[in-house]
Order: structure tokens, then sequence, then C-alpha cells
């Protein structure tokens, strides 16, 4: 008995020291981009959760274009001298910020390559760039990103940027700088919710002001029950919502929630519009692969049409 009391109190004691080292290392793949040397300009700020290191990753994809295997080499090795001065140029811009920066160049498809590397370099944190509602020529950037944050074990934090076309130039500015100021946090209360809502209550030393805990209540469900059924639903989730607000209180942050009724991703964007969030927590499957609030499309369309940035997780059991 007091053997399993001691090992469940080192499991407690491991899993607490990786999730204060989460955010120590983290992982920035970059196209060189104006977008991606934009949400670049952000990296510093992460020092308020204790990031010393950066991973400077690009990915080159080769080309499908047939062409003597002489003039490929050439090709590559132009492009990687290329990707090698621009990773030099940001990892020195890095150090200048107090931060130790790896680069690393890898061939391949994309999503792949960074998953990879994140597993290999064993980062606490994936930061990419997307755009939201976007042009039609930058949506390939937008792919990359919502592929890697479906398919990553490592938290994802997307930055959004408003992109603006001048002169036949992008020109793109950061919908926020301060990332941790405003927290909103949809949860269906499930495991994978759960999961993002542990990442939150650690935000007060990144300076966190605010968190907003939203749940929708989906109308698709709710239509095919009784009023008294919906009263006691909303009732139950209530509770659950103010206690979920006294937990943050206790890691020392400002919590207020709200409770809604409609359709998941309409009510999630109109409450982020209101609230005008600095960041979106997630919890990346919900209670079913099918039909919740943060699983599947619903998840996805989420971080596609937000105009703000957001943080996504998986549950252990998800991953």
């Amino acid at each position: 008995m007091l053997r399993s009391v001691q090992m469940g109190n080192c499991r407690e004691a491991l899993q607490l020291t990786k999730e204060l080292l989460m955010y120590t290392k983290i992982l920035f793949p970059t196209d060189f981009s104006t977008y991606a040397n934009t949400v670049f300009s952000c990296l510093p700020d992460l020092k308020k959760l204790g990031l010393h290191t950066v991973v400077l990753l690009h990915v080159i994809r080769e080309s499908g274009v047939p062409m003597p295997e002489e003039t490929r080499r050439a090709d590559l090795a132009r492009v990687e001298w290329s990707a090698k001065e621009e990773l030099n140029i940001a990892q020195m811009a890095l150090q200048g910020q107090g931060l130790r920066a790896i680069t690393r160049i890898e061939y391949g498809s994309p999503v792949e390559q960074i998953l990879r590397v994140a597993e290999e370099e064993n980062v606490g944190l994936i930061f990419m760039g997307a755009q939201g509602k976007t042009l039609n020529e930058e949506l390939l950037v937008g792919s990359v990103t919502y592929g890697v944050a479906r398919q990553a074990v490592t938290p994802v934090l997307i930055q959004k940027a408003q992109t603006v076309r001048e002169m036949g130039h992008i020109q793109c500015r950061l919908v926020c700088e301060q990332l941790f100021t405003r927290i909103l946090h949809p949860t269906d209360f499930s495991d994978c919710a759960d999961a993002a809502f542990q990442l939150i209550k650690r935000f007060k030393d990144a300076g966190t002001e605010e968190v907003v805990l939203l749940h929708v209540q989906d109308e698709r469900v709710m239509r095919q029950r009784s009023a008294k059924q919906i009263a006691d639903f909303d009732r139950e989730d209530t509770d659950r919502l103010e206690k979920l607000c006294r937990t943050l209180q206790l890691f020392g942050l400002k919590a207020r929630f709200m409770l809604r009724h409609g359709h998941p991703v309409a009510e999630t964007l109109k409450a982020a519009d209101e609230v005008n969030p600095s960041l979106i927590v997630l919890g990346s499957r919900g209670r079913s692969a099918f039909q919740e609030i943060l699983s599947g499309s619903t998840f996805e369309n989420i971080m596609r049409l937000s105009h703000y940035p957001v943080l996504t997780t998986k549950c252990i059991q998800c991953r």
C-alpha cells in the first residue's frame, strides 16, 4: 500500500515537473514569408512562460517537376544556402533577445517534418502562424498549420495576423501583441477540454488578467429535449462552470463564464467577438469524434475562422 502511494506521488511529481518545463523549449517552423516574420516577432514574449530555447525549422519541399539530377542538386543546394542564411539571421535576432536558438533544415512534407522534429527535439510547444480568412494564394500556409494542429501531440499555438496588399506587397499586422492577457476557453467538460484548462491554470505569470469560460448547448441536440431537461442541463452546466471559475481564482486568475445555446461554431465565434480575447485555448477532441463542440470539423472551423490566436492541446487519451 505504502509503495503504491509513493509511486503515485512520484508520478504526480514527474507530471508537475513536465508541466513546469513545458514552454522552456519550443519549435518555430518558418517559410521566411512576411507573415512568418511578423509572427516571429512574438517569440520573445514567451519568455514570460519560461522560454529559453527556440528550434527554428525550415522545410524544403522537393520539386515534383522532372529535371536532370545535376540541375536538381544545384537547385536544392541554392535553396538550402539561402535558407541557412535566413535561419542564421533569425538565430542572431533571438540571441540578441537572450534566447538560445537551434536551426534545422529538413526535406519533405512540411507537416510530417514539423511533427517529426517536434518529437526529436522534445519541445513543449509548436508556435506557428496562420491566416484566418485570407487570400487564396496564402491558403497553403494555413493548410500546413492546421495539418500540424490536427495531428500534433504537442500543444500548438497558432498566431493570427491580418494581411493587407499594398502596391503589390503583402503587409502583415498582428491581431494582438500580448498573447495571454485575456483567455477565452470553450469547454464541453470532456477530458481533452480539461487538458486545455490545466494549461490555463499556469498562465498567471504570463500576464493573464482574465479568463472567460464558454459552454455552448448544441441546438441540434437541445431541440430534442423538453423544457425541463434543458433547464436541468443549464443548471448542471452552470454549476460546472462556476466550479471551474473558483478553481482559476485559487490560482490567482480573474474568471467569469458564459452559457450559450445555438450552433457551437457560430456561438463560439460570436462570443469571441464580444470578449475580444488575446488567445482562445481549445482541447482538440470533445466527448465524441462525431458531434461535440470541440471535435472534428467544429474544432477545425474554430481554428480556421477565428480572428484570434488559438492554442490547442490534446488529452493523453487522444494522443
